[in-house]
């Protein structure tokens, strides 16, 4: 975000070209927004305005369409399998990103399409949200929508704006930026994700970092579960906040144009984070921010019983939504910087039978797609893998 605020030492004739190059969806006509006590809805509160004082909350997801060619392995699947929460705080002086496992087990909500349909919500796997959207709807505004209604489902959160970031722009970003510097902490072979790394320190190119974000089967990838990819991805984004916040990109123009320019035609976002001025306000209300103000976090989780390969949050997930509701630090502490998880009892299961959703005209009410595997994932998770995660700040650092 901080690279944005280039935008007001620009030109008008370079605002135009960026702007032109911005993909916007509409999407708001699809998400059923919280109410509050007198029924009126809640509507997103302004994310361009960084003096207005406001926390905001901003939907990242991750997408592996193949439409951009960024992987040609013959599939031609539709799914999300990163799903982060991203809280800015009112003050601008912290931003915390929590990751969703895509195995974890959720009530999800009926779902509108803009086919027409609704989809009857059903209990299920996180990620099959955005691929029963997308499947119904057939386009990128009833998958983003489906995905938007199930966090604010249970998280109780407003999203305030949403990016939907798919694998060709990644790679663009990547190396926008000239390549991220990451510690590799031992060697990587992984076929399926086309990523072979030496270990030690290196300069990822955006394919590179595209793999190392996706792999989950091979060599050097530990247990090859969902939340051992999260790890990976989040020390990916850690050291991308460092490359960013460590270089002066305000003085450096080339760079800075490549990489914005890069960022904004290649990604996809709600209509209320696409203003470039906008966003370079609110890039600029971010400048202070040190990397120990970025703190990345996933979701607390259990094992699932009746079904050892997939997961459900344990009671902790609760305090950090309920901070992120009050604006205050996720790890409980007055800094941000964290002392420990928040305390509560885990509860590994789960009530496997849906909730059943009214049906009605224009209500879809079969099954929804149970292949919510991604191509290149097929490893599952034995029980043993499967285990508990606590709610702690990641340890990003590695070990060079």
């Amino acid at each position: 975000m901080g690279a944005l605020a280039f935008a007001l030492t620009f030109g008008g004739s370079v605002y135009a070209q960026l702007q032109s190059e911005v993909d916007v969806i509409e999407v708001d006509d699809l998400i059923v927004r919280p109410t509050d006590a007198d029924g009126a809805a809640a509507t997103p509160a302004p994310p361009a305005d960084p003096n207005a004082g406001t926390a905001l909350n901003i939907l990242i997801i991750g997408s592996d369409s193949r439409a951009d060619g960024a992987v040609d392995d013959g599939f031609d699947s539709v799914l999300a399998d990163t799903h982060i929460v991203a809280h800015i705080s009112a003050d601008r002086s912290r931003v915390e990103l929590v990751s969703i496992p895509r195995d974890i087990m959720v009530q999800i909500p009926d779902c509108p399409t803009t086919s027409g349909e609704t989809i009857r919500g059903w209990y299920g796997q996180y990620n099959a949200a955005y691929a029963t959207g997308w499947q119904v709807g057939g386009d990128k505004e009833s998958a983003v929508a489906c995905d938007i209604n199930l966090a604010q489902s249970v998280t109780g959160l407003t999203i305030d704006g949403f990016v939907l970031v798919e694998m060709g722009g990644f790679v663009e970003m990547v190396d926008a930026l000239g390549g991220v510097d990451i510690c590799i902490p031992e060697p990587i072979e992984a076929p399926k994700a086309n990523l072979y790394l030496d270990a030690g320190q290196q300069t990822l190119t955006g394919d590179q970092a595209l793999g190392y974000a996706r792999a989950r089967t091979g060599v050097g990838l530990g247990d090859g579960s969902d939340p051992g990819r999260i790890e990976r991805q989040q020390r990916l984004m850690s050291a991308m906040v460092d490359e960013v916040l460590s270089r002066n990109i305000l003085a450096d123009g080339p760079a800075l144009y490549g990489m914005v320019n890069a960022a904004l035609g290649s990604l996809t976002m709600s209509a209320n984070l696409s203003s470039l001025t906008g966003m370079a306000g609110l890039a600029l209300s971010l400048r202070s921010l040190s990397a120990a103000d970025v703190v990345f976090l996933t979701t607390p989780y259990g094992a699932y019983a009746p079904d050892p390969n997939r997961l459900v949050w344990t009671s902790e997930v609760d305090e950090i939504w309920e901070a992120m509701a009050a604006d205050e630090p996720i790890l409980g502490t007055d800094d941000g910087a964290g002392d420990g998880a928040p305390s509560g009892a885990a509860d590994p299961t789960a009530d496997a039978t849906p909730t059943d959703a009214p049906s009605g005209t224009g209500t879809r009410t079969d099954a929804p797609p149970s292949n919510t595997e991604a191509p290149d994932d097929a490893a599952t998770q034995t029980p043993s893998e499967a285990g508990t995660g606590g709610a702690s700040a990641q340890d990003l650092t590695g070990a060079c």
